[in-house]
């Protein structure tokens, strides 16, 4: 796949940092680097970079103000602040998108689909994709587990949600089936099914995104997710950002 995207990150908030930067390198289009927020804006290189996304927190330097929109005439800019306070600048000076530094991976995608729409060739190259894409023949997915002397083929089609078990993991389906006990880890289940629509909601479960019908608040700042098949799982506040994931339709 072909790089359109030389982004230069500025960006001083540790976690939205990595955060940025592990969505940035994981995407097709993009490669990045990093770059010290001391280093003077003067000093981009913009036949190097041209996607510069910016940590403002002063709205009181003329000097930042003057090379941001000068260099918003040569490469796209995104600019990020603490608070939406900063957002109304950031236009002024001709970004072509605003963050704030608790934003999700779902917004980055949102930001990142802007980018490609203002880059012709990567719009068209985005658009070849998603063709090729519609007119492939879906392939029946499945998960071998190897059991005593046997081998089986689990349809992932069938799979409603799934438990980590130390070094295995449990695979439940609806009704009253018995969980099928797979030797793999969650961070590789949840890497193998994550494109067909499962999402982590606690450090030991994933679950389809379709099976889910309620999601109710609990005291402790965590949520009960209710299953079509009646099954009450836990969603941990450290995963609420799959929440927006959840909520919003499935393609």
């Amino acid at each position: 796949m072909i790089t359109y995207f030389h982004a230069l990150i500025r960006v001083g908030t540790s976690k939205f940092s990595t955060l940025l930067t592990q969505q940035v390198q994981a995407h097709r289009y993009f490669d990045s680097q990093m770059h010290l927020p001391e280093q003077r804006l003067d000093q981009i290189d913009t036949s190097r970079f041209n996607v510069l996304f910016y940590e403002l927190s002063d709205l009181n330097d003329p000097t930042q103000i003057v090379h941001l929109t000068e260099l918003a005439k040569t490469m796209k800019v995104v600019v990020i602040a603490k608070s939406t306070q900063f957002a109304n600048f950031a236009f002024e000076v001709g970004a072509v998108d605003f963050l704030t530094t608790d934003a999700t991976a779902c917004r980055l995608t949102k930001c990142f689909d802007k980018l490609i729409h203002l880059c012709p060739l990567a719009s068209e190259a985005e658009r070849i994709l998603k063709t090729q894409n519609e007119n492939e023949q879906p392939i029946a997915a499945h998960i071998v587990v190897k059991d005593v002397g046997k081998v089986r083929l689990i349809d992932i089609n069938d799979i409603v949600w799934i438990n980590g078990a130390g070094n295995y993991v449990e695979l439940h389906f609806n009704g009253e089936s018995t969980p099928v006990l797979h030797r793999e880890t969650m961070k590789n289940i949840e890497q193998q099914l994550e494109p067909e629509g499962f999402v982590r909601i606690h450090r030991s479960t994933l679950v389809r995104k379709q099976a889910i019908t309620e999601l109710m608040p609990t005291d402790s700042g965590d949520y009960k997710v209710k299953l079509k098949n009646n099954i009450y799982l836990n969603l941990s506040r450290r995963y609420k950002n799959c929440l927006e994931s959840i909520i919003s339709p499935v393609a």
